[in-house]
């Protein structure tokens, strides 16, 4: 492996700075598609619902950031139930359309004044990037509730429901948490 990472950094002149942030990606893209398929495999008969809750979730978390696990078991676990509950267990409960409207504007409000929560690891976003970040989700939660007005309750339209309240949820669970226990 190291011979590897001195080849290329000599190929195409890195630093080592350079280089440690391409193995942090190489890494990084492992590990996230490594988990992606192994959830795959445990929502194998869910697949379609697995899939969707998947991207609205990134689209999410890729803009606010939210809870984050520092160990790939921990991280794995943790996904694995935000998106059992999103797939399997809460589209269980049939709620009013009305009350999920309610519900996704109380997430758009949460995520709009919380986000972006990000990593101990990463700086926190400029003032005019966080805007944008918490612009995006927030357009992204209106958009999904315009959705829900036209569409007919589906499981699918239900795990993206669920995938928005559990995001705002642990949105704010991770501002407590980085702010050392303390809601801001």
């Amino acid at each position: 492996m190291e011979s590897i990472k001195r080849q290329i950094k000599e190929k195409y002149h890195l630093t080592s700075y350079q280089m440690s942030l391409i193995v942090f990606l190489a890494k990084t893209l492992g590990s996230e598609l490594s988990k992606m398929l192994i959830m795959g495999i445990l929502f194998r008969n869910q697949l379609p619902l697995y899939f969707t809750a998947l991207f609205i979730m990134m689209l999410l978390r890729c803009s606010t950031g939210g809870l984050h696990f520092y160990t790939y078991p921990a991280c794995l676990l943790g996904s694995t139930i935000y998106l059992g509950l999103c797939v399997v267990v809460l589209p269980q409960l049939l709620l009013p359309k009305y009350l999920q409207l309610l519900l996704l504007a109380g997430s758009l409000l949460i995520c709009c004044r919380i986000g972006p929560v990000t990593s101990k690891y990463r700086p926190d976003p400029l003032p005019a990037a966080s805007k944008r970040f918490r612009d995006f989700t927030c357009l992204t939660i209106f958009f999904y509730a315009l959705f829900l007005c036209i569409m007919p309750q589906s499981s699918f339209t239900a795990a993206g429901f669920w995938v928005i309240i559990l995001h705002s949820l642990q949105l704010s669970a991770a501002k407590i948490r980085k702010k050392g226990g303390r809601a801001k």
